[in-house]
């Protein structure tokens, strides 16, 4: 999946007339394990790597990283 498939994702159910949920738009976005069925809260961060690029990721347990 790339950042762009979660656009179109996105931008497809925002512009959807016939599926408009408001409560899902306020709603925790969440990370869900398909094997263990754990799901946990997550967040998007801008990170550099080793050669100085600027990557998006989702990041989970960021509460130890949130000052």
């Amino acid at each position: 999946m790339t950042w762009l498939d979660v656009y179109n994702f996105l931008h497809s159910k925002a512009n959807n007339v016939k599926e408009i949920d408001p409560n899902a738009w306020s709603q925790d976005v969440m990370v869900h394990d398909a094997e263990t069925g754990e799901e946990r809260p997550c967040d998007v961060w801008e990170v550099m790597d080793e050669s100085g690029e600027k990557r998006l990721v989702i990041a989970v347990n960021d509460e130890y990283f949130q000052s």
